[in-house]
């Protein structure tokens, strides 16, 4: 057995099992296979043989380019890594052990071995013993980067990553949000402004500063009760500025396994740039990086990380805006909020601004009719007020049909009586 001093700085982490290990990388490569992956890419060979674990698999065509993206995961995942080889063709990184200067064994520490002499270009790895979590998600990460072009490709790689590029919509803009006209003003002059004239805002910063520093905003929080429009906002900003939206939601980065929640946020962002100019929207950012005053889990510890160097940090997105949505501020980390340039609070609709959303709803009601209805719709959001709006169509073209009436939009007592069935149910 070996000694403490001789295990690997990944051997912290206590090795898992070979089949858990085997289901892990199969679960996550499925999707991969699914969106991403060339047509000829492969499985994996995963083997336990005489007490070492052992994976293969084919590989493009092996670049420079592609050997310094395996060297920057190798290093993102082993903290200690000597080169075992390094001849044209023939290239193999070993994790060294934890005490640095202690040799023993060191040979069967994991190993990565790359080979590109010929056309058909191949990844082995090896270790005796089972793998650690974090080296099982540098295996999963450099099958990623070995069958996939990732700099020719970010809308696939973002798609793979369960982020949505949101395609634009012309009929969508700020009349679709009755009222927040303070709000509207706020969005306008810092985010939209910026995006649409970067040359003259780069040019004030030239004059005014010693050393240039872009002075557009590169993150904004939006913060606000659920269904007051922060999504919307967002699309109307994006088709304002014709610049792609990416909505992530929380679901398509948190995963199971350690450290791989991270691994996918910093390779949304790494997408993100490789689109060129993109607004990344995080909804529900509370649940992705809360307080460090709070009890945090290691993993959530490791995106709110990644969080706080890719807003303003040595890894910051230089091409990118980061919008993030919360409805509870007040549960985000101090560092973070700080990270944001703005914070553009959404309230509640007043009675006006309320009138405002049923009309854009109910356009054939009466102005006194929308009045009617927006005072007395108190404490509800647009959304709110837009599913009063279907369930009032819904229940009105039931009555169409048992009554075998030609179609006819709703009367105002309708929408009445929806309202309250609406509020007696909550």
């Amino acid at each position: 057995m070996r000694s403490a001093d001789t295990k690997t700085a990944g051997e912290e982490k206590s090795a898992i099992s070979y089949d858990r290990m085997k289901e892990q990388i199969e679960k996550e490569l499925f999707t991969f296979f699914e969106k991403a992956a060339p047509a000829e890419s492969v499985q994996p060979h995963i083997s336990f043989e005489k007490g070492t674990t052992r994976i293969a698999f084919s590989s493009q065509p092996i670049t420079d380019k592609m050997l310094v993206d395996f060297l920057l995961l190798i290093k993102q995942h082993i903290a200690h890594v000597r080169v075992h080889g390094f001849d044209s063709g023939y290239y193999a990184f070993q994790a060294l052990n934890a005490n640095m200067f202690k040799t023993e064994n060191v040979l069967d520490n994991f190993k990565v071995e790359f080979f590109g002499l010929s056309s058909s270009s191949r990844v082995e790895i090896s270790k005796k013993g089972s793998l650690t979590q974090e080296e099982v998600n540098l295996v999963i990460e450099l099958y990623k980067r070995a069958n996939s072009s990732e700099r020719q490709n970010p809308a696939i790689r973002l798609k793979a990553l369960g982020a949505t590029i949101v395609p634009p919509d012309n009929n969508l803009n700020w009349d679709y949000i009755a009222g927040y006209d303070e709000v509207k003003r706020k969005i306008r002059e810092s985010i939209i402004l910026p995006l649409k004239n970067p040359a003259l805002y780069d040019s004030i910063a030239r004059m005014t500063r010693k050393v240039f520093e872009s002075n557009r905003p590169r993150a904004i929080l939006f913060d606000g009760a659920p269904g007051v429009g922060k999504t919307t906002a967002a699309r109307i900003i994006a088709n304002e500025s014709e610049i792609s939206l990416v909505y992530v939601p929380i679901e398509s980065i948190m995963s199971k396994w350690y450290g791989q929640s991270s691994q996918n946020l910093s390779q949304i962002f790494d997408a993100c740039e490789d689109l060129g100019d993109a607004i990344i929207f995080l909804d529900e950012i509370d649940s992705l990086a809360g307080s460090r005053d709070q009890q945090m889990f290691e993993a959530t510890r490791r995106v709110l990380s990644v969080l706080l160097r890719r807003l303003d940090g040595i890894d910051a997105a230089a091409s990118t805006v980061t919008i993030g949505a919360t409805n509870r501020k007040d549960d985000l980390d101090h560092a973070l909020i700080s990270r944001f340039d703005q914070t553009i609070y959404f309230p509640m609709p007043n009675a006006a601004e309320r009138a405002a959303i049923f009309s854009n709803y109910a356009r054939h009601l009466s102005e006194d009719e929308c009045s009617h209805l927006g005072e007395r719709s108190d404490n509800l959001t647009g959304r709110n007020i837009k599913d009063i709006c279907e369930f009032t169509e819904r229940r009105w073209a039931r009555n169409v049909l048992v009554k075998k009436a030609e179609p006819s939009a709703p009367s105002f007592d309708f929408y009445r009586q929806t309202l309250r069935m609406w509020k007696e149910m909550k």
